[in-house]
């Protein structure tokens, strides 16, 4: 059967040379929109934080963004998304982080994983058989985590202003959150964590050459 580009098929996934193809496609895409718009952009509004190349980066940093960063934040954002229902307890991590992140909106995050929490359980009383998630609670999950992965990274962006911070933070990042989110559904957590890691080296490795 032949194997289309759908990002949700139940059960279904690409094979995984196609998966590694779109994946260094959708890298390039980034690399070229994050260097030739977003970063000149940034510079011209004396934005820092996003060219952080090895030379200004301790052991510490470095060792973060290839290793404990790719593997924690995968687990941690990503590790229900694989479309099945067993999986999903693992959504209702970030809520909790949210909570203790964004303390003044705790009632927010609270409530959104309590609305997760009612989804999921209508889910399974309709449909009591089914393994995997409906396209809509999926899609949901998927773009809650996104947002999520994306802001916890706004202390990265270094700017005067709170909303360049959060402009540039989902200016800067949400394209590569949707990237590893895709490639978590499509071909596993370990994998999305390898395309994490040399995602992050790739973008130290080439703030060094243009930047530093």
């Amino acid at each position: 059967m032949r194997k289309y580009l759908h990002f949700y098929q139940k059960g279904q996934k690409l094979y995984k040379h196609k998966i590694i193809w779109y994946s260094i496609y959708a890298t390039l895409i980034i690399f070229c929109y994050q260097y030739i718009l977003i970063d000149p952009i940034a510079i011209k509004l004396e934005i820092g934080g996003l060219d952080k190349g090895f030379s200004n980066s301790d052991s510490i940093d470095i060792l973060s963004a290839l290793l404990l960063a790719p593997v924690l934040e995968e687990l941690l954002s990503r590790g229900f998304l694989s479309g099945k229902r067993k999986h999903f307890i693992f959504l209702f991590i970030q809520p909790l982080l949210g909570m203790l992140i964004f303390g003044t909106y705790w009632w927010l995050f609270l409530g959104i994983g309590f609305g997760f929490l009612v989804w999921i359980i209508h889910e399974r009383n309709q449909r009591p058989d089914d393994v995997y998630l409906s396209s809509a609670l999926f899609y949901a999950s998927f773009i809650f985590t996104t947002l999520v992965f994306t802001i916890l990274h706004v202390g990265n962006v270094e700017s005067s202003s709170i909303a360049l911070d959060w402009t540039f933070t989902i200016l800067g990042i949400l394209p590569a959150a949707i990237l590893f989110g895709w490639v978590r559904y499509q071909a596993g957590l370990a994998f999305s964590m390898l395309t994490h890691g040399i995602f992050n080296l790739l973008t130290i490795s080439l703030n060094e050459i243009i930047y530093l």
